[in-house]
C-alpha cells in the first residue's frame, strides 16, 4: 500500500510539472517573437575584402577555397560554391563583400570562416559576387542608412538570422544591392552588381 501511495504521489508530481513545461515553451515562443521583431541587417558584420588566393576545394568539384584579405592579421579562409558560375581567373584578385561574423562551418572537411555575398537570378543559373567600389580599404564595414547598431559577435546558425534576412536582400533596377530598398554603402559610394532586380545571398 505504501508503494502504491508513492506511485500516486509520483504521478501527481508529474502532472504538476506539465504546466512548468508549457510555461517554458510559451516563454521560448515569446523570445523567438522578440528576436524576429529585432531582426536587422546590422546584426551581420559585412566587410570589403580582396581574394588573394583561390583554388579548387580538394574534396568538392563545385567549391572554391579562397584566402581573403579583410584587413586582419592574416587572410581569412572562405569556401564558396562558385566554380560553376565564375572562372578561377575572375576570382583571383577580385574585390568582394563578405559576411564576417558567421559561425565557422566545416565544408567537406575544411573550415570556412565567412561567406562571399553574390547576386543571382531567379532560377540560380547566373551567380556573380557583388562588387565594392574601388578605393575602399579591405576590412571596411558596409553600412546601411538607418541601421547603425554594432554587429553580433557571432551569428548563431540555429537562429537562422541570415536565412530570414535573405528575402529582403535584393538588387534594384540599377543593380545596386539593397536591404529593404536601402543600398549597401561604403565611403566611396554604393556596392554594385552585374545583375539588376536579382537576389542577394
Amino acid at each position: 500500500p505504501k508503494d502504491g501511495g508513492k506511485d500516486k504521489q509520483s504521478k501527481k508530481e508529474k502532472k504538476e510539472k506539465k504546466p512548468d513545461a508549457a510555461a517554458a515553451a510559451a516563454a521560448n515562443g515569446s523570445s523567438s517573437k522578440k528576436e524576429a521583431d529585432e531582426l536587422r541587417i546590422d546584426m551581420i558584420d559585412i566587410r570589403v575584402g580582396t581574394i588573394v588566393s583561390v583554388k579548387q576545394h580538394p574534396n568538392a568539384d563545385a567549391l572554391y577555397l579562397e584566402e581573403i584579405d579583410l584587413g586582419e592579421e592574416k587572410p581569412r579562409q572562405v569556401i564558396s560554391g562558385l566554380v560553376k558560375f565564375v572562372p578561377v581567373d575572375k576570382m583571383q584578385g577580385r574585390r568582394v563583400v563578405v559576411c564576417c561574423n558567421l559561425k565557422p562551418a566545416k565544408m567537406r572537411d575544411i573550415m570556412s570562416h565567412g561567406m562571399v555575398l553574390c547576386a543571382s537570378n531567379d532560377d540560380h543559373t547566373v551567380v556573380d559576387p557583388i562588387n565594392p567600389p574601388e578605393g575602399v580599404p579591405n576590412g571596411k564595414r558596409i553600412t546601411f542608412d538607418g541601421y547603425s547598431n554594432s554587429p553580433l559577435d557571432e551569428v548563431n546558425p540555429k537562429c537562422k538570422i541570415l536565412e530570414r534576412l535573405f528575402p529582403d536582400l535584393t538588387t534594384n533596377a540599377e543593380g545596386i544591392p539593397t536591404y529593404k530598398g536601402v543600398p549597401f554603402m561604403t565611403s566611396k559610394g554604393p556596392v554594385t552588381s552585374t545583375l539588376p532586380n536579382a537576389h542577394v545571398a
